[in-house]
């Protein structure tokens, strides 16, 4: 198997966006190999200064460099036959959004997997992580300079070795495939702070309302909403369970069960659900023990 780890420099961020350089470094046996696959790409309009203030990459660079429409074709390339290929980039939904029309492959997105893997660490992004975890090239010179495809391919390629002696590469692809895992807010009045300090209402903002922060901010507000409630259900049921147990008559438990919907709807415990069922288990036992014990069944009558 070969995992390819791939980057692409572009003349934006926009949707007009055009790819103007492609770099990669392959994973083989544990191993990256130092000899890249990149070439210069030539877009139909001219870079940016913007651009080129980021990755200096001119119009002079990309002048007799091949079309986007042959030059993709360097990252399927392969020396032999029957080899597995996969993929691996920093934030790949940015790569994918070129590449997905023109190749079907696996992927591993490294910012995504780092996340996981790190989540405490103060940044995530490639270069951030290179320096947090001491990613230290064989060749530091293959890493220079940054905002380059091949030394980004590069570093990416020592991030996936990093990741790869926790996690298989199986598991990196399924992390990969879901929403990224946020455990701490980068914007807004919570900034830096965990998840869990955002009240309710701005949660429910996050998971539910209108705004520009993306679907991976929505799944993580909605993960966090769900977490609040199987603690609040949990809490519930430290209270609930013993005082069930500890019910002195069947009165008591047939009470305690007409007039417990308000409290379970408070706590999201509703009919159904597991620990509803839990109750409604812990009610039937105590019962039985009651009624063994010679106590009068629900609505006896003396």
């Amino acid at each position: 198997m070969i995992i390819r780890s791939t980057d692409l420099e572009t003349t934006g961020l926009d949707e007009r966006a055009e790819v103007i350089e492609i770099g990669a470094h392959d994973i083989r046996d544990g191993k990256l190999y130092s000899l890249p696959r990149r070439t210069f790409v030539k877009p139909a309009a001219p870079i940016p200064p913007s651009s080129s203030g980021i990755h200096h990459i001119t119009d002079a660079d990309v002048a007799d460099a091949p079309a986007w429409n042959t030059a993709w074709r360097i990252l399927v390339e392969m020396e032999g036959d029957g080899e597995e290929l996969k993929f691996a980039a920093h934030v790949t939904s940015y790569e994918r959004q070129f590449l997905d029309p023109l190749i079907k492959a696996d992927w591993i997105c490294t910012w995504k997997c780092s996340l996981r893997q790190w989540p405490d660490l103060d940044g995530h992004s490639l270069q951030a992580l290179r320096y947090a975890l001491k990613l230290e090239p064989a060749d530091p010179t293959l890493a220079m300079p940054p905002h380059r495809a091949a030394p980004d391919a590069y570093v990416c390629g020592l991030l996936v070795l990093e990741l790869l002696k926790y996690q298989t590469v199986e598991t990196l692809v399924q992390w990969s495939s879901e929403p990224a895992v946020f455990t701490k807010f980068d914007f807004g009045q919570f900034d830096g702070k965990p998840l869990a300090t955002a009240d309710d209402g701005y949660m429910d903002w996050l998971a539910n309302k209108d705004h520009k922060m993306g679907e991976d901010w929505r799944w993580n507000a909605r993960r966090e909403i769900e977490r609040r409630g199987t603690v609040k259900r949990k809490q519930a049921l430290d209270l609930l369970l013993p005082a069930i147990a500890g019910a002195a008559t069947v009165a008591d438990l047939e009470n305690w069960y007409h007039g417990s919907g308000p409290y379970l709807a408070k706590h999201a415990i509703l009919i159904g659900s597991p620990e509803y069922d839990t109750l409604i288990q812990a009610c039937a036992a105590r019962k039985k023990a009651l009624i063994e014990g010679g106590q009068p069944q629900f609505g006896a009558t003396s």
